[in-house]
Formats: C-alpha cells, sequence, structure tokens
C-alpha cells in the first residue's frame, strides 16, 4: 500500500533506505515511491554517489595512512621477577667476594661469570613465554584428538563477527559459501592458517610453526589462557587464542592481518539440559562459557524423537519474538539436520539482532549476504508505477470525500492514517499466511501439545494485530463513505475447513480492500468492475471483519 503515499520523504528517511536501516513498512513506501517520482530517485542518486566518493577517500588515502595499532603489553610473571631479584643478590655476592683486592683473576672471572648470567637472565626473560605457550598449545592439541576421538561425528557451529557483519558457519558440513565467508577464508588462505577448522589448537599450532620471528605472550586470567602471538613474517600478524583452563578447550580466538582487517571466532554450543518444552528460548546454542564444562551432542535418538518442523518453529518464533516474521527478507530452509536461516540486504545492526535471537538455538546456522550489495543497486525503473502525486489529477469521488472532510488539509491526513494502517495490516496478513504455509494442518496436527500451543500463539498475534488496524480503518472510512451515500452489501461467506484456510481467505480479502481503497481516494483509476467502487469498499471491510472473526473461531478450537 505504499505506493498510495503521497508526501515526498525526508531526506533522512532516503539516507536510511539506502543504509538498509529503515523499519521495513517504511522501506516499502520509500521504494514504492521512488518507482513513482523521478525528482526522489535524482536525490537518491546523488546521495548514493557522495556516499561512494567518501568510501573510495576512505579506503584509497586515509586507509594507507593511518598506522598499526599498538602492541599490547606483555603481562608481568612474579616469578620471574622474584628469580630475577635473586640472581641480582648472588651477583652483589659475588662482587664482594671477587673484591680489588684480590688478585687479577679473580677480575677476569667475576667480568666473565657476572655476563653469563646476565645473558642466562635475559635468555631465560625472553623464552620464558615461548616456552610456556608451547606447552599449553601441546596440551590443547592433545586433548583436542581425545575429544575428536570421543565424538568422531559432532559438527561443531561457530560464529564469525567481522567488519563487514556476522554469520554463523558449520564445520565439517560442505556447503556454498556466502561472498562474506569466501571473504573470510581468502583472508586465512592468504596467511597459510587452516580455514577448515580455525578455532582449534591444531591450526594455531601449524601457523606458528612456520613462522622464523615471532613473540609470544600468555596471559593467565581467572578461568582462562590466553596466548597471543605478534609478527611480521605472515599476512596475518597478531592471532589470539583463548583457552578454557580446566581442559584447554579452545573458546575464542581473535585474527589480525595486515591489511588491518580483522576476524574474530566464537564457538556455539548446545546446553546440556534436555528442554522441559520446545519454546524458543528453553533450550538452545550459546558461547563457550570459561567456566563450564565441554557439552556433548544432544543422543540421536532423542533427537530422532522430535519432528524436523519442531526445530523450525522454535527458529521461526525466535524471529517472531523479535518482529522479523514482518518484513525483513530472511528465508527458512533445511540443510541436512541443521536449520538454514537466509537472508541478504540486511543492516549490520539487524543481523546482530538476529545473532542475538538466534544463536542460543541448536542446528540453527545463519548467512548473510553482504549489508550493502541490495541497497546500492537502484533497481531500473522503464516506467513509473503510478504517477507522481504532485501530477495526479483529482477523482471525483476523491474529490467528494475532501469536500465532505472540509479541505485538501483534513483529507491528506485522513489518507495518510488509513493507508498507514492498511500497510500494517496487510504486513500482518501476509505475516499470518506464510506462518500458515510453513506449517499446514498435517504439519500441526503431528505436533505435540506444546508445539501446537506456541505455534496457535504467534498466528493469534498476528490477528489481533491485523483486526486492530482493520478496526482503525471501518471506523475511520466507514462514516465519511455512509454519509456520501455509499451501502454495503451483505455476502454470506463460506466456512473454512482450518484457521490455515481462514488464512488464506482473509489475506485474498484484504487485498482486495486494499485496491479499492486507493481507487476510492484516487490513486489509481476507475475500471468497469469498480464503478460503484465506495460500497464496494464498504462491503469488501465488512467480509474482511468476518473472515478475521471465523480465523479466530478456528484457532480456538
Amino acid at each position: 500500500m505504499s505506493k498510495l503515499n503521497q508526501r515526498h520523504p525526508e531526506q533522512s528517511d532516503l539516507l536510511l533506505y539506502i543504509d538498509g536501516e529503515l523499519p521495513g513498512g517504511k522501506a516499502r513506501q520509500v521504494r514504492s515511491h521512488l518507482e513513482a517520482c523521478w525528482q526522489c530517485r535524482s536525490e537518491v542518486e546523488d546521495l548514493q554517489g557522495i556516499i561512494t566518493e567518501c568510501v573510495k577517500y576512505r579506503k584509497e588515502v586515509l586507509a594507507p595512512m593511518m598506522p598499526f595499532p599498538p602492541a599490547e603489553w606483555s603481562s608481568l610473571n612474579f616469578e620471574l621477577v622474584e628469580a630475577e631479584l635473586a640472581s641480582q643478590s648472588l651477583l652483589v655476592r659475588l662482587a664482594r667476594h671477587f673484591s680489588p683486592r684480590q688478585a687479577g683473576l679473580r677480575w677476569a672471572l667475576s667480568g666473565a661469570l657476572a655476563v653469563a648470567l646476565c645473558f642466562v637472565l635475559i635468555w631465560q626473560l625472553r623464552e620464558t613465554p615461548r616456552v610456556e605457550a608451547a606447552a599449553l598449545l601441546q596440551r590443547a592439541v592433545t586433548a583436542a584428538v581425545k575429544n575428536q576421538t570421543a565424538r568422531p561425528n559432532s559438527h561443531r557451529r561457530l560464529r564469525i563477527a567481522t567488519r563487514a557483519g556476522q554469520l554463523t558457519r558449520l564445520l565439517g558440513v560442505v556447503h556454498k559459501p556466502t561472498a562474506q565467508e569466501a571473504e573470510v577464508a581468502r583472508l586465512f588462505d592468504a596467511a597459510h592458517y587452516d580455514w577448515n577448522d580455525p578455532l582449534s589448537p591444531q591450526a594455531y599450532t601449524a601457523w606458528r610453526a612456520q613462522l622464523a620471528h615471532f613473540e609470544d605472550a600468555v596471559a593467565p586470567e581467572l578461568n582462562t589462557y590466553d596466548i597471543k602471538t605478534t609478527t611480521q613474517d605472515s599476512e596475518l600478524v597478531s592471532a589470539t587464542l583463548k583457552l578454557r583452563s580446566s581442559d584447554l578447550e579452545p573458546l575464542e580466538g581473535r585474527f589480525e592481518f595486515r591489511n588491518h582487517d580483522w576476524v574474530e571466532l566464537t564457538e556455539l554450543v548446545d546446553q546440556q539440559t534436555y528442554p522441559a518444552s520446545t519454546v524458543a528460548g528453553t533450550t538452545g546454542g550459546m558461547p563457550r562459557q570459561p567456566g563450564m564444562p565441554s557439552a556433548s551432542p544432544l543422543p540421536s535418538p532423542e533427537r530422532a524423537a522430535s519432528p524436523a518442523f519442531s526445530e523450525e518453529l522454535q527458529v521461526v518464533n525466535a524471529l517472531h519474538q523479535v518482529g522479523a516474521d514482518l518484513d525483513d527478507p530472511i528465508e527458512i530452509t533445511r540443510q541436512g539436520n541443521d536449520v538454514v536461516v537466509s537472508g541478504s540486504g540486511i543492516a549490520f545492526r539487524r543481523q546482530q539482532q538476529l545473532h542475538a535471537a538466534l544463536d542460543r538455538l541448536p542446528h540453527v546456522v545463519l548467512r548473510f549476504e553482504d549489508t550493502f550489495s541490495s541497497a546500492s543497486a537502484a533497481p531500473a525503473v522503464s516506467e513509473p508505477a503510478v504517477r507522481d502525486a504532485a501530477s495526479t489529477e483529482k477523482s471525483p469521488q476523491a474529490a467528494k470525500i475532501e469536500e465532505h472532510l472540509g479541505g485538501r488539509p483534513q483529507f491528506e491526513r485522513f489518507s495518510n492514517s488509513v493507508l498507514d494502517w492498511t500497510e500494517s495490516a496487510m504486513s500482518r496478513a501476509y505475516a499470518l499466511r506464510r506462518l500458515a504455509q510453513q506449517f499446514p494442518v498435517e504439519a500441526e496436527n503431528q505436533m505435540s501439545v506444546q508445539d501446537r500451543r506456541v505455534l496457535r500463539k504467534m498466528a493469534r498475534e498476528h490477528l489481533a494485530a491485523f483486526e486492530k488496524d482493520a478496526q482503525r480503518i471501518t471506523n475511520t472510512v466507514s462514516p465519511v463513505l455512509s454519509g456520501m451515500g455509499a451501502v454495503a452489501s451483505r455476502t454470506d461467506l463460506p466456512e473454512s475447513s482450518s484457521w490455515q484456510a481462514a488464512s488464506e481467505e482473509l489475506l485474498s480479502v484484504a487485498g482486495r480492500a486494499e485496491k479499492l481503497l486507493a481507487v476510492v481516494l484516487g490513486m489509481t483509476p476507475v475500471d468497469g468492475a469498480q464503478g460503484n467502487s465506495p460500497s464496494q469498499l464498504l462491503g469488501a471491510l465488512a467480509q474482511q471483519a468476518a473472515r478475521a472473526d471465523q480465523c479466530q473461531r478456528l484457532l480456538d478450537r
């Protein structure tokens, strides 16, 4: 219904639209307006050109001039400090023994011994972190091999964070990588770092072993060890691996490259306790915690007992909680035992919200394409879908409504409010129909009682929001059209067999009411079948309310 909007978008809205951060309903309004308005399309092209030049200036001028980030301070090792003080006291005692009053041989021995002790002390201070890091990594490799032997068929999930956004990667499963994942893999390949399992002590040790010159730093924390290696012999100039101190299991990693790109990896694990229900939030995956023991995958008989659509229902419910089942361009598919949630043109901030909602769920993989790939390319428009509002000739019906309301300002307030409510109602109608298509009657009949309760709760919430907007439209439009002499025709509707079928009928009659409203407000021309559109609109609104009531009754069964 966004094509009916007569107002030119503000420049701030255009900037948010280009950046992909405009809410779904508002974004559709702006997109439809751009199809019809040459003035705003030109302004969008100018803004995109300015943004492109700014990005190019930052990449080609500012970035090469930026210095490397300073290296972190090495942590203090108090045992080594005490050894140094003890060595210094030993040197004092030796200096007293070989006093200047003794023979010249004692002078020579004193100097040689002092130099030797200093050399040993300096070597020890420099080599201790390297030896400590090597020992920890060797123990971590041994522990990792034992875990792989105990769980040969377990799949692990990594959350990957970069400057461009976040994604989830499932290790050990062959799939077509997204553009963002392929770019990250290219960085690791250039550094000769194993991308097949980057958050493993084996990969870290193999990369470290090929370096001729490097420095290690080991930072023991409460429940973890942080091993950091810096070098100038690789495209990867700094790598940090966090190991849990109890079993040396890798938890997180940060990798900084010569071109100033960075990658952060976090392993996601399934909770060990079985859920009391399948409601999203009672089970799922989370980042490995330092004090939490390594989690084993759920036994296969328990997973087999749960229908495949139960996991999809948890994903849909989690998306519903953050409003991502309305206007976000998200697709949910199956890939083996995993539920894949993918999307393109999603802003980075929204990606973070979706990760927060879905990362805790087991067997869920997130894949997002480049945020600006779809926003930066303006669609080719051969001919505007509708004429610009400024040049639209006033229809007789719109003129009657304007006269009935008392003037053009009142008409604009009236139409804008009705159009906003219609946009919101149609969004809910589409979401309800999509839910019915994802979980048809056959699937619902196989669900557990708890899963069926979750499904119908989502459907009721969509329906309640639709009815609220639809009632606003009816209460606003009906008095005006009735005052102009319009009369709603009475039509008996057949009963639907299920709420899924009723949602399909509801979307159909809501779409018809939307088109008639466009005719009544003078946004689209009147054809032969819409000669008495005010009366037809009143009838469509009455049918819309009847279908919503019918759907509600079926959901309450």
